[in-house]
């Protein structure tokens, strides 16, 4: 008698039709949700406290600090209502604010917050790093 993961499969698919598709469905499924929380966990361990950009939403911001969005909206004014999709620049120009104050004020209270519980300050505070320029070609 043979045995093994194939003749299992052929025998599974010969009397359960409906429970093998079950199953491979099922199996697939959860590969797909095992490798995307993965992915997330890899992408936002590479991209903490990341340099505020105008392109970034309150979401993302607070993601990145690992802080409460109600922290990063508190900071720069926001009313409470449903998550803002926003740009910080778009915010920033509609408040007639320019970026850098409302950075201010995010990196401020994102301090503020990681003190008051007594996290460390992190890279909260640091500039993007400067890209030197290429040199030119002979």
């Amino acid at each position: 008698m043979a045995t093994g993961i194939g003749v299992t499969l052929e025998k599974l698919w010969r009397h359960n039709r409906w429970l093998t598709v079950s199953f491979l469905i099922t199996l697939t499924l959860a590969l797909f949700f095992i490798i995307r929380a993965g992915v997330f966990f890899i992408y936002w361990q590479n991209h903490a406290d990341e340099p505020i950009e105008g392109w970034m939403t309150v979401r993302y911001v607070a993601r990145s600090y690992r802080v409460d969005p109600r922290i990063v909206h508190d900071a720069i004014n926001l009313p409470e209502k449903t998550p803002d999709r926003r740009p910080l620049i778009k915010i920033a120009r509609e408040q007639g604010r320019p970026l850098d104050a409302l950075t201010a004020a995010i990196i401020h209270a994102v301090e503020t917050d990681r003190a008051a519980l007594g996290r460390p300050p992190g890279d909260a505070s640091s500039p993007p790093a400067a890209i030197p320029p290429a040199a030119p070609q002979p």
